[in-house]
């Protein structure tokens, strides 16, 4: 028996050596990507360290879905409540915040539903829920989704009915082109908004309300629960980004003179 036993902590450790990765796997949602953040930090982190960064950019809820499949080293996020599940779970060990920014509505420049008008978020809401507008949501089970789905339960508003609610099903930037073309609003990041290059037709309409904070958080995979991951590294990864000079460079990151993330100093 003890041979066996030896023998199966032999094939093990060199099980575990043979499969070790010179790069991580990150699941992350599309705004770090669509942006340009995430392609910087990952360039940068390979400089220092040698390790290769890959991005699976992906809507929030599906991110997390396949980090629990064990799809990944580290998830990078913004929808706080089910990355610290992900971690009350056993999936995740530890949820670090690693920057935030904020919610926008953006729409035409006319405004006809005069959101620009509206004195708080509730006043937003009601207009969105009644009116003959069109809004165009997500519908991704995406972070700004999930946040979107949140203002209304909020607010005590049921999710509109009407046919001018429209559900796109897409990512942000798609979603952006859409209300650009139907003239419509919607809700974004504003990290996606400052990147995004069709915005002639699109002003942001209401902004600056401190229910539309928009944290990220990032997530070591738990190799307990998935031993394959590269755990080593994404710690090292995290406290590059949270600690080191990734954490300059999200402070320093700009696109026209405007910076899209901040860090909690």
């Amino acid at each position: 028996m003890k041979v066996i036993k030896y023998i199966f902590i032999f094939i093990f450790i060199t099980s575990s050596e043979l499969f070790s990765r010179e790069y991580l796997v990150v699941q992350s949602t599309t705004s770090t990507v669509n942006t340009g953040l995430l392609d910087m930090l990952s360039n940068y982190f390979q400089k220092e360290t040698g390790i290769e960064v890959r991005t699976i950019a992906v809507g929030t809820g599906t991110a997390i879905s396949n980090a629990k499949n064990g799809d990944g080293d580290v998830l990078l996020v913004h929808s706080k409540l089910d990355e610290l599940k992900f971690v009350e779970d056993g999936y995740g060990v530890e949820r670090y915040e690693l920057m935030y920014n904020d919610f926008i509505f953006v729409g035409p420049h006319d405004d006809p539903a005069k959101i620009s008008n509206a004195k708080n978020i509730k006043d937003v809401m009601k207009i969105i829920n009644f009116s003959k507008f069109k809004f165009i949501s997500r519908d991704d089970n995406s972070g700004t989704h999930k946040k979107e789905l949140s203002l209304w339960k909020n607010n005590n508003l049921s999710l509109p009915d009407h046919k001018n609610y429209i559900r796109t099903g897409t990512g942000m930037a798609n979603t952006l082109n859409i209300a650009s073309e139907m003239q419509a609003y919607t809700f974004t990041d504003r990290g996606t908004w400052i990147s995004f290059p069709n915005k002639k037709d699109l002003k942001i309409l209401y902004e600056n309300d401190e229910s539309l904070h928009n944290p990220y958080g990032i997530i070591a995979v738990s190799p307990k629960k998935f031993p394959h991951v590269e755990y080593e590294k994404s710690l090292k990864f995290i406290e590059w980004l949270t600690q080191g000079k990734g954490k300059d460079l999200i402070k320093s990151f700009e696109i026209d003179g405007e910076r899209l993330f901040f860090v909690n100093e």
